[in-house]
């Protein structure tokens, strides 16, 4: 938003605070065009949104602990390729997700959106289904961002005890689970502690990236050619084509480039939502995807030639050996601990983004006891009941380790679809209904290139699911099957048999929340609620005996 544009925009909110007595900024008076009150603190500026969202993919990090799905589909081939076609992909997504939360700045993310693009007969379902899948994909994202982050603490205590020392399932989730815990402490805490802390980490985070670029092409003893780094092919799945073997590689781009609106759960947090916060999102993935295929090209230029060797070694994680291989033990080390450090951060915003996306939801009567979730603690204006919630939910879906390490990495595929699938659904609506349905654009768009860019991106969200679906391993046994497809037919038939047999009857979509002396100052500024009068919310009244709705349409 320009200046001028935000000048005039506060003159009019004055003009209509003047009018009502109501006392709203430009942020709070735009949230409640959108029907919400303002209940959050604004702590985020653009360097600390920029940051944020930088922190969710966590870049040298999760490229750590996922670099195995590619070197074990393709090879050295699969890893520099998938993550440079599939970023393309990502990136549509990304940008798309950036668009569309321009013009809906919530913490409610792409499912409130669906109230404002799909016919309102069909807003309840469609917004609870995609509730529920991002649900999914934000608690199975943080869950592995701190299962990952405990396996490679783990394997690098090993690596550096000359594999003396050998984690067990036993440690690994317990550490897991210690991690969870330290991260509900740290969201329980204001919201201005992580947002302070989250301002440099953007600075953290690529400083240390290009580091280890220049680490690993200084000590590296021999580089690989460019025949092998770009061509090699390396199939270890056991499936008999190379070409559909080489897909699986995509679930590494994948699953560090997801969670596109977890900064958009931020918006009532963030100063300007309209515009800082989709240009966070749009500016940070671009970063990550251009940094990001850097890093893997130098990965595998340094990585030495003995794949298979990787792929067997006790460790269970390529990148601790590889690592050893090209910077010797005190870098690898090093290196290692700061991709720990990492993904701790993270696997801290993670939480902080999906206590957001729960409370949001509660908000809008989308889960059991939403009056209990949709609660914010006096003191620290944290949601730490949802917190908590999360911490336990996660904790318990740790111990899935416990039993079958293939069926706890099924976790990183169910992520990435889930998420991936709840953003495609509201892009898809958007591209084809927003202008008919009078939807306009926020101050951050891609102009004429929107739709094209839309629509590629739900094209290929499609095509990698059908992949991400599939057994990675043949022969397919119980303990190698996997097990996304299990996960994801729970959130569809677990969330839509629940639908129909009694959410039907209670849950309306996104509902407003604002009092009804703030309808002068959102009258005054309305054009999304204008335009889109089927909008399915419910002005508020207050009484000394409790919150009633009003059943009229905002």
């Amino acid at each position: 938003m320009s200046a001028k544009d935000l000048e005039a925009k506060t003159n009019v909110i004055s003009s209509a605070v003047s009018a009502t007595g109501v006392s709203l900024d430009s942020d709070a008076a735009e949230l409640a065009d959108l029907g919400y009150k303002q209940e959050f603190k604004r702590d985020y500026n653009l360097l600390s949104t920029y940051s944020f969202a930088l922190s969710i993919s966590g870049l040298m990090g999760t490229i750590a602990i996922t670099f195995l799905y590619p070197l074990w589909s393709g090879g050295p081939a699969a890893a520099v390729w998938c993550w440079f076609v599939g970023s393309v992909g990502c990136l549509c997504i990304a940008w798309s997700v950036a668009e569309i939360t321009s013009c809906f700045p919530t913490s409610g993310g792409m499912y409130y959106v669906i109230a404002h693009v799909v016919p309102k007969k069909h807003v309840p379902i469609v917004s609870w289904i995609d509730g529920w899948l991002y649900l999914t994909g934000a608690l199975t994202g943080s869950c592995s961002t701190d299962f990952g982050a405990a396996t490679l603490l783990l394997q690098t205590v090993s690596m550096y005890q000359d594999y003396a020392y050998v984690p067990t399932r036993g440690h690994i989730t317990a550490v897991a689970i210690l991690i969870l815990i330290t991260h509900g402490i740290i969201n329980s805490l204001p919201g201005s502690v992580l947002s302070s802390i989250t301002k440099y980490y953007c600075i953290v985070n690529i400083g240390s990236t290009l580091a280890l670029i220049v680490t690993l092409l200084v000590k590296c003893p021999k580089y690989n050619t460019r025949a092998f780094t770009f061509g090699e092919v390396i199939n270890s799945t056991g499936w008999e084509s190379d070409g559909w073997s080489f897909l699986f590689g995509f679930l590494n781009v994948s699953w560090v480039m997801t969670c596109y609106d977890a900064t958009s759960r931020m918006s009532e947090e963030t100063k300007n939502a309209s515009m800082q916060t989709p240009l966070a999102i749009a500016s940070a993935l671009t970063t990550t995807s251009v940094l990001g295929w850097v890093l893997i090209v130098v990965i595998v230029l340094c990585m030495g030639t003995d794949v298979a060797g990787y792929l067997n070694s006790s460790s269970g994680q390529p990148i601790v050996d590889i690592f050893l291989h090209a910077m010797g033990k005190p870098a690898a080390t090093a290196y290692l601990a700061l991709c720990f450090l990492i993904l701790w951060f993270c696997g801290a915003v993670a939480t902080c983004y999906t206590s957001r996306s729960l409370w949001s939801f509660a908000r809008d009567k989308g889960i059991p006891c939403p009056d209990f979730w949709h609660h914010l603690t006096a003191k620290t204006k944290a949601p730490t009941r949802c917190v908590w919630l999360i911490v336990i939910v996660n904790s318990l879906l740790t111990l899935i380790n416990l039993g079958s390490t293939v069926a706890m990495n099924a976790i990183f595929s169910a992520c990435a679809i889930c998420t991936d699938w709840s953003y495609i659904i509201v892009i898809f609506f958007f591209a084809l209904n927003s202008q008919k349905m009078g939807v306009q654009k926020g101050p951050f768009h891609l102009g004429k290139a929107s739709k094209p860019v839309m629509y590629y991106a739900c094209i290929w969200t499609v095509f990698v699911s059908i992949v991400f679906v599939f057994p990675n391993y043949m022969p397919v046994t119980k303990e190698n099957m996997n097990y996304t497809v299990v996960i994801l037919g729970f959130v569809f038939i677990g969330a839509g048999g629940w639908y129909a047999l009694d959410a039907h009857k209670w849950y309306r979509g996104p509902v407003a929340n604002v009092d009804k002396e703030y309808e002068g100052v959102i009258e005054t500024i309305s054009p999304r609620r204008t335009a889109n009068s089927h909008l399915s919310v419910n002005v508020v009244n207050r009484s000394n005996k409790g919150d009633a709705i009003d059943e009229s349409s905002g």
